[in-house]
């Protein structure tokens, strides 16, 4: 596996990812893209990039993820990381997961319910997931 990561911390970053993603669909019926690491520690966070600039297109924000990503890996304090973005036109979830030796991309697909009038409710229900190899552009 990853450098010294197991399945079970991929797996935890993964879920963590997915969750994430799927509580914010079910809120807002979409998201911008999110970005998690699993640290050195073992902790796994979601992290905030501030961008004080403006960016243009969905692109440049994960180009800013993996250069926040690199610099946190350099200094040694990530271990791997899961970019999350919503394909809401394909109504599919998307989890980037890199690791040292590791490069996936984890597609999930989705159902939606929606029920309430002003109140919007969401309910997803997700389909089998689709791994797919991809190159390694963090670690």
């Amino acid at each position: 596996m990853a450098g010294g990561i197991d399945q079970n911390q991929l797996d935890a970053l993964f879920t963590a990812a997915l969750e994430a993603a799927v509580a914010r669909i079910e809120k807002d019926g979409t998201f911008f893209p999110l970005l998690f690491e699993l640290r050195v520690t073992g902790s796994i966070q979601n992290v905030a990039v501030l961008e004080s600039g403006a960016i243009d297109g969905q692109q440049t924000v994960l180009d800013r993820f993996a250069e926040v990503l690199r610099s946190r890996i350099a200094e040694g304090l990530v271990a791997a990381a899961a970019i999350v973005v919503h394909r809401q036109t394909e109504d599919m979830v998307e989890v980037q997961l890199r690791a040292t030796n590791y490069s996936a991309n984890v597609f999930a697909p989705y159902g939606m319910e929606t029920s309430g009038f002003l109140a919007r409710k969401r309910q997803l229900s997700l389909g089998a997931f689709i791994v797919r190899p991809a190159p390694n552009e963090i670690f």
